[in-house]
């Protein structure tokens, strides 16, 4: 099993741990323009992992990916406590998304794709059209973890037991997300969210990553650790169920890629599951998809001028 991440820096290295001292690859290849940072992140996980001996960790070019089962983007620039919208990043993401593009055209890779770089459903889908593949291939990794933040409000708002709570967010990895009060179950029934505090639920979801980076700089161990889930069940086939980021058409709109209920297995996004929603979360969804068609349409047009 070969994984390899472009772009190793606090994020990318938080995956590139746990990846190693979970035992799951047995190649990790490290790519980033940081050389020597790149390198200290290597022997800080090599010590590690030095007992047990696995993973071989390569610092590596673009030509070392070949043959890797996953292959994760998270380069680009970081959110900071003064981005507000992930969108700021769109424009100087997508030309870094599109160098790292060319660069994987250069060894032809072939590879299952998971994007990190924010906006996470923009660069998911530049990447797609700019590498020619199958869109089964790319997922971004997203409302998984605005799927957690949604179950870790619901807990402290109702004082319920975390790991009783079952809920989805899925739409736009950013303001148009969609928590799906219809499917929400604690201990496996349905539970009725009071409508008076749907408001102030949706207000904290959708500040919740700011409040971690203006606390701490960064999120990290979240999306780390629902990167590294996907890449488990692509690697075991474990067919489980995510929200990411996927490539769907909806209602006229070819091509859009937006966070969607998806079974991951090998062979990437496998299925995308149609659940029945409320009226209200599939017209706010279908509202979502417009907007994230017209940004990364237009992210893509104005990639191809630029080059």
């Amino acid at each position: 099993m070969k994984v390899s991440v472009i772009g190793v820096g606090t994020l990318g290295s938080c995956i590139a741990y746990e990846l190693a001292v979970k035992g799951i690859v047995d190649e990790l290849v490290l790519v980033d323009v940081a050389l020597d940072v790149v390198v200290g992140h290597r022997y800080d996980i090599l010590q590690a992992v030095a007992i047990r001996g696995k993973p071989r960790i390569k610092v590596g070019d673009y030509s070392d990916i070949d043959g890797s089962d996953v292959v994760i983007v998270s380069a680009g620039k970081p959110r900071t406590k003064d981005t507000v919208s992930r969108m700021q990043l769109a424009e100087d993401n997508a030309r870094i998304i599109a160098g790292v593009a060319r660069k994987l055209l250069e060894s032809r890779i072939e590879s299952t794709f998971i994007t990190l770089t924010n906006p996470v459903d923009v660069m998911n889908y530049l990447l797609y059209r700019m590498l020619g593949l199958p869109r089964y291939r790319f997922m971004g990794c997203g409302c998984q973890l605005d799927s957690a933040r949604f179950r870790l409000i619901l807990s402290e708002e109702f004082s319920l037991p975390l790991d009783e709570i079952e809920g989805y967010v899925i739409g736009e990895h950013g303001e148009h997300q969609i928590p799906l009060y219809s499917r929400v179950k604690i201990g496996g029934k349905p539970f009725e969210v009071p409508v008076e505090c749907r408001a102030r639920i949706e207000s904290r979801l959708l500040s919740f990553a700011l409040e971690v980076i203006r606390r701490k700089g960064a999120t990290v161990y979240g999306p780390a650790h629902h990167t590294v889930e996907l890449v488990e069940s692509i690697l075991f086939d474990q067919k489980r169920l995510f929200c990411c980021s996927s490539i769907i058409d909806l209602d006229g709109l070819e091509e859009v890629s937006i966070g969607v209920p998806v079974i991951v297995g090998r062979g990437g996004v496998e299925e995308v599951l149609r659940w029945d929603l409320a009226k209200e979360e599939y017209d706010a969804f279908v509202e979502a998809a417009r907007t994230l068609y017209g940004y990364e349409h237009r992210i893509l047009e104005t990639i191809t001028e630029e080059h």
